[in-house]
């Protein structure tokens, strides 16, 4: 049988979903109720793993039964299999300990302790910590190479280049090898810097930090599951193009897999909730198959309560659509009704999740990210740079107003606040939906601070020792903002130069901040080993405030 493409599965558009929700909730400060969220995506994914786990393991019996039918038609088949679920077993293996690891530091736990906290992060406490995880997957480089981070990526590389060379043994015959190796291109597993990030932004370039830098515990373990998840799906496409090279593709399948994939578990207010439900093995001429979804399963009867809908299936697939109405827990249960054209009959097989019969997701009130870019304090007299998305809406449907001041869009995503009083100001978010309807996503609140004050230098220094010369070559005196993330300037407009010459104290002022020639001259009086002082500087800012930065003290070497 020829190969398949292998287009973007409905597990990696929920993967996908769920990963972009848990980064926009990244940039909040977020609450308990957000961290235990995370858990249950957590168990989601941890779940998803499993059935492709049982997925897999369908695929690998059917190898053994077509190995034992013709062995040496399967073999090499059947060996490159065996050497794909090796690899992927490893690398699985590998990535849960580095889970058991970091939950071991986050807590203090014992081994065994953090074994079963990682089977169910609700046990796991430390869900906030937000240092351990960073330096344990980060490092203390800009790029993540010195964390655990960089030797998971060059262990996936090595994952991706052991699955993509099985292909190359010239005892691996399928049709257009070439494209086949093409459309499975990085087998779901990104881990490619992006040349397109901004200098500015270095932890928006490299996979490392895009995927790790300063999130909580909670979250780097997620992101470690999701990346379990696709050593899984690469695992699967694999393997399932190598059976489908000795078209045991075609083969009758004994037993049935239901399974329901949907396309996000938390929705926002008024969206719809969508999942694929369908059979781990179907005919692609099956017409007949259909799922029937109702409120619950009664294990008893064997049938389902509440109001039944009945979806055709196509291709072993059925889309059951809801809307997102009610926010909180929701849950319905199916029916899959597999079609045997060779008796006439359906068999009925209903859907597991998590070891029960019903289907859970969850809707989630809406909510705005509203993130400073340089820090958590909006600073009056400057431009604060800050970022607004909304998850689900474009850029180009969302608008935001500030109390006491002036917010403006700057770019993509990007908006920059202006505030005028100290204190505290809220930044509120609204959306238009495609309907040309509005509505509030919610505010965050924000700090209002003055800049801070600038500390006087003179070539650079504070005070201490300095030569004569050095001092005279100075241009004058400078104000320094020490600690500061926005490129500010204060200029010097005032200060005084005085010393004790001779038993009498002389000093000479400026009008500005270069030396005159009056104080000059007084430096050139000043005696090996005595002090000068520089005093009543004074300087303004951008934000149109003079402010008295004191004195600074040199001793003449």
């Amino acid at each position: 049988m020829g190969a398949t493409n292998c287009p973007e599965t409905p597990r990696q558009k929920m993967i996908g979903m769920m990963y972009l929700f848990l980064t926009a909730m990244l940039a909040l400060n977020v609450s308990k109720d957000i961290l235990n969220a995370f858990a249950v995506v957590n168990e989601g994914l941890e779940k998803t793993n499993i059935s492709f786990s049982l997925s897999n393991g369908f695929t690998y019996d059917a190898f053994e039964r077509a190995n034992q039918n013709d062995p040496l038609k399967v073999a090499p088949y059947y060996e490159a299999a065996k050497k794909a679920k090796k690899y992927s077993e490893e690398l699985f293996n590998y990535l849960k300990e580095k889970k058991i690891e970091l939950i071991m530091k986050c807590d203090g736990k014992t081994k065994e302790q953090a074994e079963k906290a990682a089977e169910d992060l609700m046990l796991f406490e430390a869900k906030d910590q937000r240092d351990v995880p960073h330096y344990y997957m980060l490092g203390e480089s800009v790029d993540g190479s010195q964390g655990e981070a960089r030797n998971i990526k060059n262990k996936l590389n090595e994952y991706k280049k052991n699955l993509l060379d099985l292909f190359k043994d010239p005892k691996i015959q399928l049709p257009e090898k070439e494209n086949l190796l093409k459309q499975l291109g990085d087998l779901g597993i990104n881990t490619e810097d992006n040349p397109k990030a901004s200098p500015d932004k270095p932890e928006e370039k490299y996979w490392e930090t895009k995927l790790f830098a300063e999130i909580p515990a909670i979250a780097t373990l997620t992101v470690l599951s999701q990346l379990q998840n696709q050593v899984k799906n690469a695992e699967a496409k694999v393997i399932q193009q190598l059976l489908g090279g000795i078209g045991a593709t075609d083969f009758k399948f004994d037993t049935v897999a239901p399974r329901v994939i949907p396309r996000s578990n938390y929705l926002i207010s008024g969206d719809k909730y969508e999942a694929e439900l369908f059979i781990a093995a179907f005919s692609s001429t099956d017409t007949m198959s259909q799922v029937m979804i109702g409120d619950s399963y009664d294990s008893t009867s064997g049938k389902l309560n509440g109001n039944i809908k009945t979806i055709k299936m196509n291709r072993g697939i059925a889309k059951y659509v809801v809307e997102g109405a009610g926010v909180g827990s929701h849950q319905y249960a199916a029916i899959i009704k597999v079609f045997n054209p060779s008796t006439g009959q359906y068999k009925e097989v209903p859907v597991k999740s998590g070891g029960k019969y019903s289907i859970e997701y969850n809707v989630a009130p809406p909510m705005a990210v509203v993130s400073p870019t340089k820090m958590n304090v909006l600073y009056i007299g400057v431009e604060n740079p800050i970022e607004i998305s909304v998850p689900g809406f474009r850029d180009d449907q969302i608008s935001a107003s500030i109390q006491g001041g002036s917010i403006y869009r700057s770019g993509k995503g990007a908006w920059v606040a202006k505030v005028t009083t100290p204190g505290k100001t809220n930044i509120s978010v609204s959306v238009k939906d495609d309907k040309g309807g509005s509505r509030s996503m919610g505010s965050k609140e924000f700090r209002v601070k003055r800049i801070p004050d600038p500390v006087p230098t003179v070539a650079g220094k504070k005070g201490g020792t300095i030569s004569k010369g050095l001092l005279i070559a100075q241009n004058g005196v400078s104000a320094t903002l020490e600690g500061f993330d926005f490129d500010l300037k204060f200029n010097v407009t005032e200060f005084t130069v005085s010393a004790n010459i001779g038993g009498f104290t002389k000093d000479a002022v400026a009008r500005g901040s270069k030396f005159t020639p009056e104080q000059i001259a007084l430096i050139n009086q000043v005696q090996r080993g005595k002090k000068i002082y520089i005093e009543g500087v004074k300087a303004a800012g951008p934000d149109g405030t003079v402010r008295n930065l004191g004195s600074i003290a040199f001793k003449m070497e």
